[in-house]
């Protein structure tokens, strides 16, 4: 399975925010989209999972527009994680999750036993056990996110997008989240994150793709993409790339932030 994003153009509040962005993922990948604020990113999540309409262009599973799939069907291969959502009232942990569920029933019927399990593999997955008879509305930011995360697993599709998945969770929380994701990817599965951290972007995920005002500037391995200059250019700090004494892994090594104004700043914006 494929997803392809082609020349897509999105307009919000009279501000051209995606600007012909074209890139082909599949299913094994682990992506990381990375940019500074305001650029894009979530905008460019919310077109591919459907959420919002492009302007121009489009997205495709399978050289098929998105737009043409049930929405039950493409809710079975496509799961997206907002930043933020509204709970039903006084909806349950156990019962939240069990929304992640919902592409896979049949109308009018009860869970099967396959629902049952995956919810319950869900809950365990992000350790929220002890949570299930809580309202959400009542739970922290982190134990909300982790509901939130545990949904989206029940919901088992084979590609996952997820917009800053890591607000609101402790370091602990952060790294189990990672461990997971690396679980989901090992399945076949398609993860692609929005995040900030250039770090965990380098030893987490196989690809970065980079986007600076709206449009993809960079694309590639980790190594190949967050190089010196684009570090500079883009995210407007001067770093250099080192490694981990212990495990080996790349690291961003920030020296300085560039001011603003500066000329050298400007370059390749």
């Amino acid at each position: 399975m494929s997803l392809s994003v082609d020349g897509l153009h999105v307009q919000l509040a009279n501000k051209q925010v995606l600007k012909g962005i074209d890139f082909t993922v599949d299913l094994g990948e682990r992506i990381a989209i990375v940019g500074p604020n305001g650029c894009g990113k979530s905008t460019l999540l919310r077109t591919i999972s459907g959420i919002l309409k492009p302007d121009a262009g489009d997205v495709k599973l399978d050289g098929k527009s998105l737009s043409s799939y049930p929405r039950r069907i493409r809710a079975r291969k496509l799961g997206f994680l907002g930043q933020s959502d509204v709970a039903p009232m006084m909806t349950t942990v156990r019962e939240h999750v069990g929304i992640g569920r919902h592409p896979h029933r049949r109308l009018f019927r009860q869970s099967l036993v396959e629902d049952e399990q995956a919810i319950h593999e869900a809950i365990q997955l992000c350790e929220v056990e002890h949570l299930i008879d809580r309202p959400v509305e009542r739970l922290s930011g982190g134990e909300r996110q982790r509901v939130r995360i545990a949904t989206l697993f029940a919901q088992s599709p084979s590609m996952m997008l997820l917009d800053e998945p890591f607000t609101g969770l402790d370091i602990e929380h952060q790294y189990a989240l990672l461990h997971l994701l690396a679980f989901m990817h090992e399945q076949g599965r398609l993860i692609m994150v929005v995040l900030h951290d250039l770090s965990t972007a380098m030893r987490f995920f196989d690809r970065v793709l980079v986007i600076q005002d709206g449009r993809l500037v960079a694309d590639g391995p980790p190594l190949e993409v967050m190089t010196p200059d684009i570090l500079h250019s883009v995210f407007r700090i001067e770093a250099s790339i080192g490694h981990d004494p212990d495990s080996g892994q790349p690291l961003v090594i920030c020296h300085g932030q560039i001011p603003k104004g500066s000329e050298s700043a400007s370059e390749g914006i």
